[in-house]
């Protein structure tokens, strides 16, 4: 007796291998076709075919014809030729006749170069490298090139952590000195500049740059282009943009030891900080181990009678000094734009405020920048341009990470140990010495 699981295998298998040769039918297609110019109707010859997702590809012959055999249905078919915009087309039965677009957009790009002058990019015969302004304005950096990292080919910025300081540029193992702002070399900084004003930023690359300013340009050149009018097909336009980012401070920090406290030789009491204990006079961390015992130092109680300090337990109480110290910095920018544009004239006015916060207390940069451009085209062969930038900067403090006593890396981390704590030197005057003596585990070589 034939169970009835058997006869529906008997009934489905047949079907089954039937469903599958029609579909295998159905998908392995021939595509023919003929590849022309949509202006002038032209065969183009030698344009790739190429089936996306598949490894079939092929040429057009002298009369743009060509033909690809056993297609699925409805397969991506890619055409593309040099000069001309590549196409997508969709694999049938019939013929098709695929007419490509010359992109005369790519063949006349130009980049800026000497003096502000435009030339075609396949005209000149040395390399370069265009970055557009918009795209470098969403992450911000306080220096516009600092905004370059990882966005030219053969560059390195090498971001200068010191503020009003310029990043280290080497371009193809080459320092890159020179700065041009619309045709001007800058002899100044790039923190006065406003990413909102900058339409592009053109590297150029090798030598040819020093034929075009000199010695300054022998390893390559930063040409930095800035906004004129509008693109607006309305002929004016009004834009505003504002960004706030927190900043939590380094990336990483050196990792010191934690202990051994001050002294020399396994040995340190505190006096004066001037040298009339033992080893309290130049800040070096070869004393005693930190393991509770008692030791006079720089906050220890002093005898009204004697005037004697007496022993505090000797613990690494400023473990990760320079972690508790440093907090959230802010980096707001807000800019605001007006511009316009005729046939004849392109007239643009901006004004941005960039307000930071330090990643340390008390420190912080404030910017504000006024830029005015204008550009008056009398004929083809004849244009003026003129602009103004007025830049204002004003801060109270800004921190030295330079390796110096200035430096709050420097005293801290390599020059500190852990025998003092930061929560310690936040009121950091001496009761009745405002303004005279700090308070500090020593008082020789550094302070507060």
């Amino acid at each position: 007796m034939i169970s009835k699981q058997l006869c529906i295998k008997w009934v489905l298998t047949p079907l089954m291998l039937l469903g599958l040769s029609i579909s295998s039918i159905a998908q392995n297609i021939q595509f023919k076709g003929k590849v022309v110019d949509a202006e002038t109707k032209k065969a183009l010859e030698s344009a790739s075919v190429s089936v996306k997702g598949q490894g079939q590809a092929t040429k057009t012959d002298a009369n743009g014809a060509f033909s690809l055999n056993n297609l699925n249905a409805n397969a991506a078919v890619s055409v593309s030729y040099i000069g001309y915009v590549t196409k997508t087309v969709t694999a049938s039965s019939d013929a098709v006749v695929v007419e490509l677009v010359k992109a005369d957009e790519l063949l006349n790009e130009v980049v800026v170069t000497a003096l502000g002058i435009k030339k075609e990019k396949r005209k000149i015969g040395y390399a370069t490298q265009e970055v557009k302004g918009a795209d470098l304005v969403k992450a911000r950096e306080l220096n516009p090139i600092n905004n370059l990292v990882g966005k030219v080919a053969g560059l390195t910025v090498g971001i200068n952590q010191e503020m009003l300081r310029l990043p280290n540029l080497v371009l193809r193992g080459g320092r890159v000195n020179l700065i041009v702002v619309d045709g001007v070399p800058i002899n100044s900084d790039t923190w006065n500049i406003s990413p909102d004003d900058i339409e592009s930023y053109n590297v150029l690359k090798g030598p040819v740059a020093s034929a075009l300013y000199g010695y300054r340009g022998q390893n390559g050149a930063i040409i930095i282009n800035t906004k004129k009018g509008t693109k607006d097909k309305r002929g004016y336009s009004v834009e505003f943009n504002s960004s706030t980012a927190v900043q939590s401070g380094f990336i990483a920090l050196p990792k010191t030891q934690d202990e051994y406290g001050p002294g020399d030789h396994g040995r340190y009491a505190f006096v004066d900080g001037l040298g009339g204990g033992t080893n309290d006079a130049d800040y070096d961390v070869w004393g005693p181990k930190f393991e509770g015992q008692l030791i006079p130092q720089y906050d220890s109680p002093v005898d009204p009678i004697t005037g004697k300090r007496s022993g505090t337990p000797w613990i690494a109480r400023g473990k990760d000094n320079l972690k508790r110290f440093i907090e959230p910095g802010v980096l707001n920018t807000t800019n605001i734009a007006i511009a316009s544009s005729t046939e004849k004239t392109d007239l643009r006015f901006s004004l941005g405020n960039t307000y930071n916060k330090g990643i340390m207390p008390n420190t912080g940069l404030n910017t504000t920048n006024l830029n005015l451009a204008g550009t008056l085209r009398f004929n083809s062969k004849l244009t003026l341009d003129a602009n103004i930038n007025f830049n204002k900067q004003y801060s109270d403090n800004f921190p030295d990470v330079n390796y110096g006593p200035n430096s709050v890396i420097y005293t801290t981390t390599i020059w500190g140990g852990a025998d003092w704590s930061m929560d310690d030197m936040r009121n950091y005057w001496q009761p009745g010495k405002e303004g005279v003596q700090s308070i500090y585990a020593e008082y020789q070589r550094y302070h507060n």
